[in-house]
């Protein structure tokens, strides 16, 4: 904690906060999101992703996967993500393993049973698509 107070005493600290401060006045919380990722991200790096889809609507979502696929393609980013969203993962370009599965499971998106759930209810509800 007090390594915190520290950095943010400190000139880079201080931009960080007067950045954050600046993007939740003119984006939403899953717009700030996108854009702190696009300003923080380094080329050769590894990051780890908690949901970063929270907050971001389905075309945002794609488009957040679309960027990540371009930064570890042609930044030589690494990222390991927790994600539940069938657009992350129907997008990712990326090795899948299941963590609810004992043994870590490696698998398709389409096998994931969070992602046949969402088939299976847009599926039952199909005629409502049509004209």
């Amino acid at each position: 904690m007090q390594n915190a107070k520290e950095f943010l005493e400190t000139k880079e600290g201080k931009k960080q906060i007067e950045r954050f401060e600046f993007s939740q006045d003119k984006y939403s919380n899953g717009e700030t999101t996108m854009q702190i990722l696009e300003d923080n991200i380094e080329p050769d790096n590894l990051y780890l992703l908690d949901e970063p889809e929270v907050s971001l609507s389905p075309q945002n979502q794609v488009k957040l996967a679309e960027e990540i696929n371009k930064m570890a393609r042609y930044l030589g980013i690494q990222f390991i993500i927790a994600t539940h969203s069938p657009f992350m993962l129907g997008i990712l370009n990326a090795k899948i393993y299941n963590l609810d599965t004992k043994e870590y499971k490696v698998q398709k998106w389409s096998e994931l049973e969070n992602i046949r759930y969402f088939y299976d209810f847009f599926k039952s509800r199909k005629n409502e698509f049509e004209k």
